[in-house]
């Protein structure tokens, strides 16, 4: 929560102190958290340096991250080095619960904090080899009335998606999720007034003006629902009805992560030779294969073999889809638009796999609040994947209207 609704003025800080300069702030206050956590004696000690200093970091981190990626490249080595990044975050979600599950069992939770701590000392060591962009904005021209509305907005409309996940309060869900979105349309209409009458917006509705930036977001955020909803629901399936271990639930994300680190390396590659297209709508494909092939298989004798295979279908196409998309939707943004451009981006994903996690773990547990049955969730996990079956042809659509790529592009 603290991270998505901080995403949107970190892509605004960016501007005030510059994009290295936000990146290592981020990772200092990210550090500070995860030594408070690491040395907490009580709940209220972890929560303020787990949650609310390590998500304050994260979304500065975040952000300026791949604002420094897109601005330090272009073209083919662009493409890779967000393809790059892209497997580097996946590889991170498969071996942090390995990393942080190991340490827990052996020794002590704490040393998973330590460890980020450690990694946080690294990355500041390194941190010369870091391009400095300019700063372009003052502090006075922030807009702190549109960061509070955009903050408070996107607070309440994951919150009201995190309600879903409890019977006992999902009543309350759609009131948090109706108010998010009407403080969000008011925080629009604000930033679109404010630019009309020539005053800084926190960020230039304008790049929603670009057809390839609302259609490299709109891919985005298919993926992040249905990666968002496969972190949650594959371990429920396969512990309770396959009985997998949880040792052997981090090997299936592993078959998921892994074609994504290969796809990076492959992405520049078919960047230069491909148009966007064509690229994206493979992407779709091969993970809609991969859906349904794993809707075929779902029983209580479904084997691992069988759950690796499609997983890794879904891993190779979301491994095409995510670096390509995010390449483009940069495409026609100049340099000193990408901070709002990967701020929006950014709090497009977050938001999406808050709902990703919540509607698909939805599906797959409706109808077993009474009774955890085996047969009720082999049920909701086909439920599920028919639905992330549906959004991937849905995105195999959408992929069609993605104009051809101009070596020539006039930038926002």
């Amino acid at each position: 929560m603290v991270l998505a609704s901080l995403t949107l003025l970190s892509g605004e800080l960016q501007k005030v102190f510059g994009r290295k300069r936000t990146f290592l702030i981020g990772a200092v206050i990210y550090g500070i958290g995860t030594l408070i956590a690491a040395l907490s004696i009580n709940s209220t000690m972890l929560l303020l340096g787990w949650s609310i200093l390590e998500g304050i970091g994260g979304a500065l981190m975040l952000v300026s991250a791949s604002s420094i990626v897109v601005g330090s490249y272009s073209g083919e080595r662009r493409a890779y080095a967000l393809g790059l990044l892209s497997s580097m975050s996946a590889g991170a979600a498969v071996l942090g619960p390995f990393i942080g599950g190991f340490l827990t069992t052996y020794f002590t939770w704490r040393y998973a904090f330590g460890l980020e701590f450690i990694i946080i000392l690294v990355i500041l060591l390194f941190s010369r080899s870091i391009l400095s962009f300019p700063k372009t904005l003052n502090w006075r021209d922030i807009n702190i009335v549109g960061a509070l509305n955009s903050a408070i907005g996107i607070l309440l409309f994951v919150y009201g998606f995190i309600l879903l996940n409890n019977p006992m309060t999902q009543y309350l869900s759609p009131y948090f999720i109706i108010a998010g979105i009407i403080l969000l349309i008011i925080f629009y209409l604000n930033q679109r007034n404010r630019i009309k009458n020539d005053e800084h917006p926190l960020v230039d509705v304008r790049i929603f003006q670009d057809y390839r930036f609302e259609l490299g977001n709109m891919t985005r955020i298919l993926i992040s629902l249905i990666s968002g909803g496969i972190i949650f629901i594959v371990p429920v399936f396969v512990q309770t009805v396959l009985g997998f271990s949880a040792l052997t639930t981090g090997l299936l994300f592993a078959a998921l992560a892994a074609p994504r680190f290969i796809m990076a390396y492959a992405t520049g590659y078919f960047s230069k030779r491909f148009q966007p297209r064509y690229i994206i709508s493979l992407g779709f494909l091969i993970a809609l294969i991969g859906s349904i092939y794993l809707i075929s298989t779902f029983s209580t004798h479904t084997t691992l073999l069988q759950m690796v295979l499609g997983m890794a279908s879904i891993g190779f196409g979301v491994g095409i889809i995510f670096p390509s998309s995010s390449n483009l939707l940069f495409t026609d943004i100049s340099r000193d638009k990408q901070p709002d451009a990967s701020a929006v981006m950014n709090t497009l994903n977050n938001l999406s796999t808050s709902m990703g996690t919540a509607i698909l773990g939805l599906i797959l547990l409706m109808g077993t609040y009474n009774a955890l049955s085996v047969l009720k969730l082999i049920g909701g996990m086909t439920n599920a994947f028919y639905a992330i079956a549906i959004m991937l042809f849905f995105g195999i659509i959408i992929s069609q209207f993605i104009p051809p790529y101009k070596r020539t592009n006039n930038k926002i």
